[in-house]
């Protein structure tokens, strides 16, 4: 029974593909007006298929990027700028706290206290962000290595000052030269690193798609040669299918257009507002640089001759001859609506630069005390009053900078909404239409 069912069967299937063999030599090689035909309504499905493809893959690429430069390459950057904040307020914190000599005042070893928590918050939400091949990984792993260092140091400085044993200071400096020297500096290389993954990120989704451009326009010009053969050949109407086609594929080029342009510019924004904010960061590390010096002089008594490091760093903000200075540089870069903002940091920095120079010549004056209560109290022209202010007015610039980001770059993410599946769906709206046009036309053959 069972040969003569496998008998049965074994002649079909040569049969049916000997039939699939000559239509395909029918459609390849035939000459007839429906063969072409098909011929052209084959090479006009696959040109939309390949064009929807090309289409899909690049808008989620595009997609998925600017997804990941404004949520998990952002946060990192951001972080690592505000670990740099904290971490340089934490060492000129406890610089300050000795100034005043053995009692180190409750608010300046809270606000150290804070720092370092926060400093240590963000480092840890940065190792969960980052993947582990990330280049900036092994910069973070000598920041978490050296940060127990720098506070074991550090109380150490604490506890022979408070028993007043001059080996404090010599505590207090190695803490200070570690911050300097590795930590801030490996903080510096992950924000640096991330800035340019950003950069790139955001230059890969801003691009112009060439290649769905190319393939677009050709599979369009196609379609319309076909088209326009067609009613000259027939002396009849259009044929709506190509119509359709024709309009599918023009729909989808303008989409691309549009958002590529759109989300290109708002991107260009995002980043002009990044690079502003971390110009006002690198003032920011400069001015906190400069008051741990202010206080290591202070603590050390070494006098004016000791101050070079204050003035260049307060010279790399404010500017020197021959170099116009962070802040004209965050000036220029910036929006002309944040020249209000600028201004109040220009003004603040330099109130904040006569209070210092008030207070070394309090100090090289032979007045130690009014000195360092210019450093340390409440009086409204007092240096540590003027440096806080400094403080506020570059924290609100730069958090003003970082909404204007945050805001350009929600509004490219928002340009490319349905980019990965719209025109993709539109080129297979153009491979059917073409498939029933060409279809259409074979039909009136018969």
């Amino acid at each position: 029974m069972s040969l003569d069912v496998d008998t049965a069967v074994r002649p079909q299937a040569p049969a049916a593909g000997r039939g699939l063999r000559r239509r395909l030599r029918l459609l390849a090689g035939g000459s007839t007006t429906p063969d072409r035909l098909r011929r052209v309504g084959a090479v006009l499905v696959l040109g939309c298929l390949a064009a929807g493809v090309v289409s899909l893959l690049d808008g989620a690429a595009r997609t998925a990027a600017v997804q990941e430069g404004s949520t998990r390459i952002a946060a990192v950057h951001a972080d690592a700028a505000e670990v740099y904040r904290s971490l340089a307020d934490a060492d000129a914190m406890a610089t300050s706290g000795f100034v005043s000599g053995g009692r180190e005042p409750a608010e300046i070893r809270a606000r150290y206290d804070r720092d370092i928590a926060d400093a240590t918050a963000r480092l840890v939400r940065a190792a969960g962000l980052l993947p582990s091949d990330d280049p900036a990984t092994p910069a973070l792993g000598t920041i978490s290595a050296q940060l127990p260092v720098y506070t074991g140091l550090v109380e150490s400085a604490r506890t022979y000052n408070g028993l007043g044993y001059p080996l404090g200071q010599s505590y207090l400096d190695s803490a200070s030269r570690l911050m300097a020297r590795e930590i801030l500096p490996a903080v510096d290389r992950v924000r640096a690193l991330q800035a340019t993954a950003l950069t790139d990120t955001y230059g890969r989704a801003g691009s112009v798609p060439i290649a769905v451009l190319l393939i677009g326009v050709a599979v369009l010009a196609a379609l319309l040669d076909a088209a326009v053969r067609e009613r000259r050949r027939t002396q009849r109407v259009l044929s709506v299918g190509l119509v359709v086609a024709v309009g599918a594929v023009a729909a989808a080029l303008l989409w691309w257009v549009l958002a590529t342009s759109v989300a290109g510019g708002r991107l260009t924004e995002a980043g002009r507002h990044s690079a502003v904010a971390d110009t006002l960061d690198d003032a920011r590390a400069a001015v906190l640089q400069a008051r741990s010096n202010e206080s290591l002089v202070l603590v050390a008594r070494g006098g004016g001759a000791a101050d070079s490091g204050f003035t260049a760093a307060i010279d790399s903000v404010l500017g020197a001859p021959g170099d116009p200075g962070l802040l004209a540089a965050a000036t220029e870069a910036a929006d002309p609506g944040s020249r209000g903002r600028s201004a109040a940091v220009r003004a603040a920095a330099e109130e904040w630069h006569s209070a210092h120079r008030a207070l070394r010549e309090l100090d090289d004056g032979g007045r130690y005390r009014d000195a360092v209560a210019s450093s340390t109290g409440a009086g409204p022209g007092g240096s540590g009053v003027a440096f806080d202010r400094l403080g506020a007015a570059l924290g609100e610039a730069i958090d003003a900078e970082r909404a204007a980001f945050r805001a350009e770059a929600d509004a490219a993410g928002a340009a490319f909404t349905g980019l990965a599946a719209g025109p993709a769906v539109l080129a297979l709206v153009a491979a059917a239409g073409a498939a029933a046009g060409i279809a259409q036309r074979v039909e009136e053959y018969r």
